[in-house]
């Protein structure tokens, strides 16, 4: 509600409190109803074709109207606890409707919503059953013998992984996006899940598979008073202002429609990765293999969030000093953990720096 100053005769003064009262209760009925009432927005919507199925996983590949300008194909490939359409939010606020504007043949794994049967995938599954294959469709979907590959957050721990044990493959470019490689210093969450207080082994014995509102509330609780709170206020400030709604409206559904986690996934990202910081000791094993990132020597470029409390700069920059390539960039933006492709920031700063490093080395 606009600040109100008070002024004139007693009169005067009463009409403008009842005023200003009439203007908050106007706005907190719609707060209200919006919240409880309102539809879900459409997210996602940039067109595009199922190429290829592998149990509840789907390869996209995104149409082109203006034809493809750029040989080299682009694979991103997102979390596990979310779904990928931050990607590809709104028309008008999506990475994805950017780059394929821009002339370029775009795809996406979606991992899909894992279900009992797929409590025992770990990240040899991942890695070797799914993004390997995912690349060896997009390849021979496009007839190009190299691909771009972009992972955001987890999503780009699993690309580095898969960039380190084919590193005679196919991989021209690699893109990490707030991604964690190195996990010596996560901020609190570091603190939350040190090996002596947070048992995994019982959390997945437990499970089995990991409830998504367990692993929703443990990100909300690293920033409590943003998430529970902040968040609902700025929709109230924008519905008083007169303010556009529909992109909150659509980061709010995303942000709450996370999906259950494979336990054994969770059980290495937790005890191998946060405990143990296996990765970049050289210590993480996938069916037998030995990651390396050294042989990582695709085009690099990793950017990150200097107010990312999920994953902190220092995880994403130290892929700079683990990886072999010899073309590779480290920027850091002043945003959050969404903020690289959500937003005015990410649409107007972002999104030409990704498209323009691509369009030099497709």
């Amino acid at each position: 509600m606009k600040d109100v100053f008070l002024s004139g005769s007693a009169d005067d003064v009463g009409k403008q409190v009842r005023k200003s009262y009439d203007v908050f209760m106007n706005s907190t009925q719609k707060w209200v109803e919006m919240l409880q009432f309102d539809p879900e927005p459409q997210t996602g919507s940039t067109p595009k074709d199922i190429v290829w199925k592998k149990n509840k996983a789907r390869l996209y590949r995104y149409l082109v109207p203006e034809g493809i300008k750029y040989k080299t194909p682009i694979l991103f490939v997102y979390a596990l606890i979310n779904k990928p359409y931050i990607l590809d939010l709104i028309p008008g606020m999506s990475l994805i409707e950017h780059l394929v504007n821009q002339g370029f043949d775009v795809y996406l794994l979606d991992w899909g919503e894992f279900a009992w049967e797929d409590r025992n995938l770990n990240f040899g599954n991942l890695v070797q059953d799914y993004i390997a294959r995912a690349v060896q469709k997009v390849c021979r979907i496009s007839q190009s013998r190299v691909l771009s590959m972009i992972g955001y957050c987890m999503g780009g721990t699993l690309t580095s992984m898969y960039a380190a044990l084919h590193p005679q493959r196919t991989v021209k470019n690699l893109m990490l996006l707030a991604t964690p490689i190195d996990f010596a210093d996560a901020g609190v969450a570091s603190k939350w899940l040190q090996a002596s207080i947070y048992d995994a082994d019982k959390v997945v014995d437990t499970y089995e598979l990991i409830p998504k509102n367990v692993i929703d509330t443990g990100l909300k609780m690293l920033r409590p008073f943003t998430n529970y709170w902040v968040t609902y206020t700025r929709l109230w400030k924008a519905i008083d202002e007169g303010t556009p709604v529909a992109a909150w409206k659509a980061l709010n559904k995303w942000v709450n429609d996370n999906i259950d986690l494979p336990g054994e996934a969770y059980r290495q990202w937790i005890k191998d990765l946060y405990q143990e910081n296996k990765l970049v000791k050289n210590e993480f094993c996938i069916q037998g293999q030995r990651v390396k990132l050294a042989k990582i020597k695709a085009n690099l470029l990793v950017l990150a969030g200097e107010k990312d409390h999920l994953v902190l700069p220092g995880q994403s920059r130290a892929a700079m000093d683990h990886f072999s390539s010899e073309d590779k960039t480290y920027q850091e933006h002043p945003v959050g953990h969404g903020g690289l492709v959500f937003g005015q920031y990410a649409k107007e700063k972002v999104y030409p720096v990704i498209s323009d490093w691509l369009a030099e080395r497709s």
